[in-house]
């Protein structure tokens, strides 16, 4: 199981575990904002990931950090085009389930990428 633990850079992981903190105590909207945040600190630590592709369908190619959960904190596909990546927030309100969604894909991205 993934662990903050296995995240080497400080601010990173600290912004996943004041998220883990935040869904524990219930607060899993600020949870999702705070998530958004490192996973945009992880695109500024290595934006080598906005470089790379997954082929989703024969003969499609898009970038491979589009795979972010698009519940309601979206990652603009114009942005990781431009180099700029963007999370627009269409929702105010996040559940603990959406939370934890975002939390595991941003920490095992994290570890992945060597953060």
């Amino acid at each position: 199981m993934a662990k903050p633990e296995q995240v080497s850079d400080v601010e990173l992981r600290a912004l996943l575990e004041s998220a883990h903190e935040m869904m524990r105590k219930g607060k899993s909207s600020e949870a999702v904002r705070t998530l958004s945040t490192a996973y945009l600190k992880l695109l500024a630590l290595k934006p080598d990931l906005l470089d790379r592709t997954i082929e989703p369908l024969p003969g499609r190619k898009m970038p491979a950090v589009m795979r972010w959960p698009m519940l309601g904190a979206n990652l603009t596909l114009e942005s990781v085009l431009a180099k700029q990546p963007e999370i627009q927030f269409i929702r105010e309100r996040f559940s603990v389930s959406e939370a934890i969604t975002y939390y595991e894909y941003t920490l095992e991205c994290a570890i992945a990428a060597n953060a």
